[in-house]
């Protein structure tokens, strides 16, 4: 009787074990799998990508001339950048939209708030 016992009671802790290994597995494999936002970048066209953070076709205009504050290299321009601090003002830009706000004051509104930073072209 103990003898059995013991088998049944092994046999319970191997399977728990085997859950917990497989629970950790899974995790840890769903952590390291996860898309990063340059991999969120899916091919929509050979030489074009998408990014969630983009603006739609129609108001990629308000964006335009705005080189990204967040980096020196006088090749980042805003709507091509892929920093935090690109996708935070394009982020920003999208929240304003949904509020009803106007394309031509928030261009207004990030010249007033960044500045030289934005390093705006063409005004």
């Amino acid at each position: 009787m103990n003898g059995s016992k013991s088998t049944l009671v092994n046999a319970v802790l191997m399977a728990l074990v085997g859950l917990l290994v497989g629970f950790i597995g899974g995790y840890w494999i769903g952590q390291h799998n996860q898309p990063t936002t340059a991999a969120l970048t899916a091919a929509t066209q050979p030489g074009q990508f998408y990014c969630p953070h983009d603006l739609e076709a129609k108001d990629a205009w308000i964006e335009a001339g705005f080189r990204c504050p967040g980096t020196d290299t006088v090749q980042a321009v805003l709507a091509n950048c892929h920093c935090p601090t690109a996708h935070g003002i394009k982020d920003k830009i999208k929240a304003e939209l949904a509020a009803g706000k106007k394309g031509e004051e928030i261009r207004r509104d990030l010249i007033a708030e960044y500045g030289d930073r934005l390093k705006f072209r063409g005004q």
